[in-house]
């Protein structure tokens, strides 16, 4: 391995897998002749960054106490070679980067409002948060649920993990259904997060805001579906017409 790369060895062991593209894989390029041919075909590709002319172009290009942004020189099955990004969590290196809880009470989901930086925008959302290193996912999920409901917490059944992006995030979240206790909710959001209203919904309110686009979340929607294939929730089905206005698409030959 050339010295410009290793930084993949401050990355989790994961996201260290170099791959081989002899089997179809994306290799990442370790040899550093081939390194610099691949660098220098991809220079002009962050032209007008934040990096400027003279910023590294491959390897860890920025990092805060969260993540980090990587860019890795690439062989692809077809011989052609790319820079690529990816975003890597802090606190992959011993388990999961965060955890999805979908929360019920009294037949009902409880999911929160919160302002979202990158979408500049309202969400209606699971609860969901990043583990900390050397938590449990169980031990996450119950903080979260602390902080942005207040409810108590009966029971975690367990929906298994998700990707969230695979294009771009090494990630993974593992997802819970959360039974809640009745109770006036005493939550404790951080101070650095913008939440709004607490809101209830059936699951076929919670579909039809689905269908209609109200909630957009990928880690609610993929909770929703683990916990109805798993046999926890009964299935919703939703007709596009009670929900967007229109009628049904005919698919009829």
């Amino acid at each position: 391995m050339s010295k410009k790369m290793s930084y993949l060895k401050r990355l989790p062991p994961h996201a260290q897998k170099r791959g081989d593209s002899s089997k179809g894989e994306a290799q990442i390029v370790t040899k550093r002749r081939e390194v610099d041919e691949i660098e220098a075909e991809c220079a002009d590709e962050l032209s007008g960054s934040a990096l400027g002319r003279s910023g590294k172009r491959i390897g860890i290009l920025l990092e805060d106490e969260v993540r980090m942004l990587v860019r890795d020189p690439l062989r692809y099955p077809s011989g052609e070679s790319k820079c690529q990004m990816r975003i890597i969590g802090k606190t992959e290196y011993d388990g999961v980067n965060g955890v999805v809880v979908l929360a019920m009470l009294d037949g009902r989901f409880v999911l929160r409002e919160i302002f979202r930086h990158p979408t500049r925008s309202w969400e209606l959302e699971a609860v969901r948060g990043r583990r900390e290193t050397g938590q449990t996912s169980r031990q996450a999920a119950r903080m979260e649920v602390k902080q942005e409901l207040g409810y108590p917490l009966k029971r975690l059944r367990p929906l298994g993990k998700i990707c969230p992006d695979s294009a771009i995030m090494s990630s993974t979240l593992e997802m819970f259904l959360g039974d809640l206790g009745k109770g006036p909710p005493h939550d404790d959001p951080e101070p650095t997060e913008a939440f709004g209203d607490i809101v209830h919904l059936t699951p076929e309110e919670l579909g039809a805001r689905i269908v209609k686009g109200a909630v957009r979340d990928s880690y609610t929607i993929a909770a929703l579906m683990s916990a109805q294939l798993r046999g926890f929730i009964a299935p919703v089905a939703i007709q596009a017409a009670d929900s967007a206005g229109q009628e049904p698409e005919d698919n009829a030959g």
